[in-house]
């Protein structure tokens, strides 16, 4: 998708192409995002990594997490809190998860990760440009976060699958871009 469109327009071919997504190809495919993502120099000089817990037809994060946790980094995970914004809470292997907001997982007991530096942050999207524009499902919730967070955030990655990667889609002022966007196929740097 190319042409100039709204926000709405954009995710609703967006989710009709996701659903369409065997599962075998997701998982094929998230393998080569996390080979992509595991070789990125930010990455490799990381110690602590805010990384997502994907829904079906996102960019699957389990392999990141495990190389991340074999090489000794600190992983924490977006958790709604009591107010319904998201923030890190430190996530471990062994973590147990509840179902929270919109079928999200997340720690059924989050202990809350204090804004020190995220060395690097993992975000899904609808859709990126390859410039890192990125659309969200549309209620703001990772914006605002990473404008929360903004001063201790090194690197802001956006994962998605090559199909995802488009141009034209209406960048407000509030929406936070990426540094880097990864799919299976590329690396886009955008700074």
């Amino acid at each position: 998708m190319t042409s100039a469109g709204t926000k709405a327009e954009y995710r609703l071919v967006i989710r009709k192409q996701r659903a369409g997504l065997e599962a075998s190809w997701v998982s094929a495919a998230s393998y080569r995002v996390a080979e992509r993502v595991i070789a990125l120099a930010e990455f490799k000089r990381s110690e602590v990594v805010c990384c997502y817990l994907a829904l079906p037809g996102e960019v699957q994060t389990k392999g990141i997490m495990e190389a991340a946790w074999k090489a000794g980094k600190r992983i924490a995970v977006p958790c709604a809190r009591d107010d319904g914004e998201y923030m890190p809470a430190w996530f471990t292997p062994d973590e147990p998860l509840a179902q929270g907001r919109f079928s999200v997982r997340q720690p059924a007991t989050p202990h809350w990760a204090k804004p020190g530096c995220f060395d690097l942050v993992l975000v899904p999207g609808l859709a990126f440009s390859e410039t890192g524009a990125r659309l969200g499902h549309g209620l703001g919730f990772y914006d605002r976060m990473l404008a929360r967070l903004s001063r201790h955030v090194g690197c802001k990655t956006g994962l998605c699958f090559a199909a995802q990667i488009t141009s034209g889609f209406p960048v407000a002022e509030h929406d936070v871009g990426m540094d880097v966007v990864i799919t299976e196929n590329a690396v886009y740097r955008t700074t």
